[in-house]
């Protein structure tokens, strides 16, 4: 939980150009209890809960949190699990922000 602030501040930062932020939480956390503490971090991108099976941890090799991934316009991953600096750079990058 420690990255939502981060997180957070791209997504305020670049929604408006396109950036779209999906969290990922893993199976072990109570819908509710998850939702208690988005609305007191003020999270207003779209947080799904994981399968108990960890299908989407499986399927992009989450092993940390937080962990980034970043998915271009085109389905491709354009970058995983680079730091928040370089994950704003590559952000600014695919979105044509100067």
């Amino acid at each position: 939980m420690a990255g939502l602030p981060e997180v957070a501040r791209l997504y305020a930062r670049y929604s408006s150009r396109g950036l779209v932020v999906v969290g990922v939480h893993d199976a072990s956390g109570k819908p509710d209890d998850i939702a208690q503490v988005l609305r007191e971090k003020g999270i207003k991108y779209p947080v799904m809960r994981d399968t108990d099976d960890r299908s989407t941890f499986s399927a992009y090799r989450i092993v940390g949190i937080p962990h980034l991934v970043l998915v271009g316009k085109d389905g491709r991953v354009l970058a995983d699990g680079e730091s928040i600096e370089q994950m704003e750079k590559r952000i600014r990058q695919e979105l044509g922000v100067p």
